[in-house]
């Protein structure tokens, strides 16, 4: 390397002059492999969540613990926008926090999601634990307030960011703002807590009002996307595929969609938002049972609308969420209602297969145009991983959905978005999307690290996207993909393309297990466990290893087979293989994506 590009290189980094001069004296000093070792290891190095630390004792700590990377980024805006007041801050993630730290910390901001059922995200995992267990400590000193994420549509809405609040105050922590709960479209209450917590702390910090609101940072990435969750983008579909054989008991459909001029970007990992409509006949049956014509005018959160355009394209009616049957209960006073309101696990059940049509039919009460919409959730994105390479695509992005479809209570059922596509969307027609980044789930930056794909179902989408990627890198890391599904026949979704890539060379292996082909059910994990001695070679090569799909079962169970991997071929204690997960974890190299 040349000294007139070293140092014309380094004069253009955030160094001071003595910094330079040691820069230049040490790296010149380096031969080749020793540089490129070096930007090796700076590069993972760069990956690993890191603290943003400012004096222990006077920052305002921003604590977060994110599944998908929502909480993150909200976490780095308020850090921003305390940046912006002057107010020193350090910003980390549950996942590399050390609890210690707790008695140094007198502000305290927690942003959570909540994942599975009423589950914290696995990086938080440690830190929940603490705080429930006999070393949690004596919190009397801290202020703190909590902002929880989570999903109305399941029973244990913001579950662990409730259970924090909870377990804060048990320890003697004082709220200085009291905890906001999210659902999934998250983006106004965030903005409505943040401007309460920074107005509490105007009081100890000396701000004024016109201060914190002068501190928006100009270039905040939600203010200044363009196409996002509020203004999404009318996508053109350009083909529909369904990707099942013949007699198969599921509909898997490739769509694929144009982003024209939009300057939409996104990178493999990501995912697409996709906001649906509701199906005409059950907007009318719920107009009929309520004796309303569906002409009425109301004013939606998009303004005002009639009754019918306003439950077409603004609210949910499927499926039936827990926050829907507590307003309902308030409003009707119904005493089973309350009654069922009032256990989480009697809401569950009640909630089962259920919409809102079945809670208005067996319950009838009167109401007004304008009363029934304040019972309704707002229209919320689904997320699907997105399936394709923009390098490969340009302007178009690919995405994989399993139609849902069920009976229950008597009636024929669907998913909201999923049956929207299958049913009512047509090639030609346009639907409403955005791109919501995924800081969690991406390939290696390095081209030549090794990666193993694990998933099941629609969870094989986005190493569509990983592959076509390190293809158009002209990557040379191996690839390993184990792909699971009913049968052989009829659900070995983008079978052409993967055995290409097999002949290719761009995937090195394949493994997959098609549960209903033999008497005895075949699993993702049991092809894992199959060749566990060498997947953990891989692993000791530095491969990335990736999980996508679904959290309940899949996951877990995936989780479970890698420790005992781990364990068996490491010849290491339980204790021993967990903390070498953990280390996979905290250099990002065991990422999940699931749902």
């Amino acid at each position: 390397m040349s000294d007139t590009l070293l140092k014309g290189g380094l004069e253009k980094g955030p160094f001071s002059k003595q910094q330079l001069t040691y820069l230049d004296t040490s790296l010149k000093s380096l031969n080749t492999d020793q540089l490129q070792w070096l930007a090796g290891f700076l590069t993972s190095f760069s990956r690993i969540p890191m603290e943003r630390v400012a004096d222990p004792i006077d920052s305002v700590w921003v604590l977060y613990g994110t599944q998908t990377g929502n909480s993150e980024r909200l976490a780095k805006l308020t850090a921003e926008r305390l940046d912006g007041l002057g107010i020193g801050n350090t910003l980390c993630s549950m996942g590399s926090f050390n609890p210690r730290e707790l008695g140094k910390i007198n502000q305290l901001l927690v942003i959570v999601s909540t994942q599975g059922l009423g589950e914290p995200p696995v990086e938080a995992e440690a830190f929940h634990n603490y705080l429930h267990g006999k070393r949690a400590p004596s919190l009397g000193h801290m202020k703190y307030s909590v902002l929880a994420l989570g999903d109305s549509s399941y029973a244990d809405f913001c579950q662990t960011g409730k259970e924090f609040d909870k377990v804060f105050e048990d320890l003697g922590g004082k709220r200085f703002f009291g905890r906001v709960d999210c659902d999934v479209d998250f983006e106004d209450d965030y903005e409505e807590w943040l401007d309460g917590v920074l107005n509490e702390m105007s009081q100890s910090h000396a701000l004024s009002a016109n201060s914190i609101e002068k501190a928006v940072p100009e270039t905040s990435e939600m203010e200044f996307r363009t196409y996002d969750r509020k203004t999404p983008y009318e996508a053109e579909v350009l083909q529909k595929i369904n990707l099942n054989g013949r007699n198969s008991a599921k509909e898997t459909l490739h769509i694929e969609l144009d982003l024209g001029d939009s300057r939409i970007q996104y990178q493999p990992g990501d995912a697409l938002g996709v906001y649906a409509h509701n199906p005409d006949e059950l907007m009318m049956e719920v107009v009929e049972t309520l004796g309303l014509t569906g002409t009425e005018n109301v004013t939606s959160h998009t303004g005002e609308k009639s009754l019918m355009e306003a439950l077409k394209t603004d609210y949910e009616l499927t499926p039936l969420t827990g926050a829907n049957v507590i307003r309902y209960a308030k409003l009707t006073k119904d005493p089973r209602l309350e009654k069922i309101v009032d256990d989480n696990m009697e809401l569950l059940e009640y909630l089962r297969g259920k919409d809102v049509l079945d809670m208005i039919r067996e319950t009838p009460f009167k109401l007004s145009a304008e009363t029934f919409i304040t019972l309704l959730r707002k229209n919320s994105p689904r997320l699907y991983s997105i399936a394709s390479s923009s390098e490969v695509y340009g302007n178009e992005v690919h995405i994989l959905v399993s139609t849902v479809r069920y009976e229950a209570h008597g009636r024929s059922r669907g998913g909201h978005c999923s049956t929207y596509m299958a049913d009512r969307i047509q090639e030609g027609d346009r639907i409403s999307v955005f791109v919501e980044h995924n800081s969690r789930f991406k390939p290696p930056v390095e081209l030549d690290v090794p990666m193993i794909m694990v998933g099941a179902g629609t969870g094989v989408a986005p190493y569509r996207s990983f592959i076509q990627q390190r293809q158009s890198d002209t990557a040379h890391g191996k690839t390993w993909l184990f792909f699971g599904d009913r049968n052989f026949s009829k659900d070995f979704l983008y079978q052409t393309e993967w055995l290409e890539y097999l002949k290719n060379g761009i995937l090195a292996r394949a493994d997959v297990a098609f549960s209903r082909d033999q008497e005895e059910k075949v699993y993702v994990q049991d092809r894992l466990l199959e060749k566990g001695k060498e997947v953990y070679q891989w692993l000791e090569e530095g491969a990335y290893f990736y999980v996508c799909g679904d959290a309940q079962k899949m996951a877990k169970d995936v989780n479970h087979a890698l420790r005992s991997i781990i364990m068996l071929h490491g010849g290491m204690t339980e204790e021993k293989a967990k903390e070498y997960m953990d280390y996979l974890r905290a250099a990002d190299r065991y990422q999940t994506d699931v749902y």
